[in-house]
This record gives C-alpha cells, sequence and structure tokens, in this order.
C-alpha cells in the first residue's frame, strides 16, 4: 500500500501513526448517523383534554394534558414514562407522578416539545413553557446537563416569551455573545426550532 511506503521511510514511531491512520474509521457522512451531544430526550407531548370541567361556573376549562416520558437519543423506541401535567392557560394545577427521574447522573439530556393536534393552541404553548422549566430543575437536581430544548418552530415565539415571562432573559440582551458560549447565570436554556431557522439562548 501506498501508505505502507510512506510509514517505512520514515522510521518506527511515524509507522505506528500511519497504521492507526490505515484502520481508522471514515469520517461520517451527512447520510450516517451523527453523535449528538446528549444521551437522552425528555418529550413533553401536548394535547388538549376535550369536555373537562365543562360546568356552569367553572374556572378550570379548557383543561391541557402534558404527557412526559424519556427516551435514549439513539433508540426512539424505548420510552419511559415520567409524569402527567395538567394545566389550564398556562397554570398547572395537577400532576401525576410515574416514577422518579433515575436516568445516568452526568449524562446529557434534551427537552423536546411536540403537540399532539396540529400547531398546538396558545395555552398549549404557555404550559409547554412552564414544563420546560420545571423539567429543567428536575435534571439539574439529578445532575443532568440539559444542552437543547427542541421547540416547534411555529411555537417557538409563544413559548420563548412565556419563559420571559418566568423570569428569564435573553442572553443577547444582556451581553451574552456568541450563542455557544452561553452567559454567566444559575440556569441557562438553549432553545433550537424544529425544523431549524430559530434559536435562543435564555438565562436566569
Amino acid at each position: 500500500m501506498k501508505g505502507m511506503d510512506r510509514c517505512r521511510k520514515y522510521g518506527i514511531l511515524p509507522t505506528i501513526a500511519c497504521l492507526l491512520l490505515t484502520f481508522a474509521p471514515p469520517h461520517a457522512t451527512a447520510d450516517d448517523h451523527v453523535d449528538l451531544p446528549y444521551d437522552w430526550v425528555i418529550k413533553v407531548e401536548t394535547h388538549q383534554l376535550k369536555r373537562q370541567f365543562e360546568y356552569k361556573g367553572s374556572t378550570l376549562s379548557p383543561v391541557e394534558k402534558l404527557e412526559v416520558s424519556w427516551h435514549p437519543t439513539k433508540d426512539e423506541d424505548k420510552v419511559t414514562k415520567y409524569e402527567y401535567m395538567y394545566y389550564h392557560e398556562g397554570r398547572p394545577f395537577g400532576m401525576e407522578k410515574l416514577r422518579k427521574m433515575d436516568m445516568e447522573q452526568g449524562e446529557g439530556v434534551a427537552i423536546e416539545i411536540k403537540h399532539k393536534d396540529g400547531d398546538g393552541t396558545e395555552a398549549e404553548k404557555k404550559d409547554a413553557a412552564n414544563a420546560t422549566f420545571r423539567l429543567a430543575l428536575d435534571a439539574y437536581l439529578n445532575k443532568n446537563p440539559l444542552a437543547a430544548v427542541k421547540v416547534p418552530i411555529t411555537s417557538f415565539d409563544a413559548v420563548s416569551n412565556q419563559l420571559i415571562n418566568l423570569g428569564f432573559h435573553d442572553a443577547q440582551d444582556e451581553g451574552g455573545g456568541d450563542f455557544n458560549q452561553g452567559a454567566k447565570s444559575d440556569m441557562s436554556l438553549y432553545l433550537y426550532s424544529v425544523p431549524d431557522g430559530k434559536k435562543q439562548t435564555l438565562t436566569r
């Protein structure tokens, strides 16, 4: 092989280096799986419950249910159910905790927001923002660094605005610098739209 001929010319140590290069795996192409900077995806799926608390004088209708689960980044079918949250117009009023957050500590996570019915209602977007804040706290308490919050592009602005209402700030407004560098804060949320097109760092 031409590579081996070159190695012989320059001695033993370069030969070892050449051998390592010869048998190194090929670089990933655009069609190959690319490792992501997190190990787990926490999925938040929102939908509006029909005819719940619909009675005269009720102040809780409509009701939105958020189903929270997680799965390994490389195996979307291996789902673990975490909890159900119940909301009304961005305000939580109930929860069914199914298990504790027991992912391996130190492993990175991403939160992914999805709506069962199309683009989701404005209430669902507010709910998703509140749930994101709560789940980010859960992840930090379990020592799981939060690498990304993935938001449907049609919900991006509403979720961002609601997080700002909950006390977050746009890092760019506070001189946060480059998106990937973040800003000094107790908590940072790195929002990415799905599909691509928008991104934002929020700090608190």
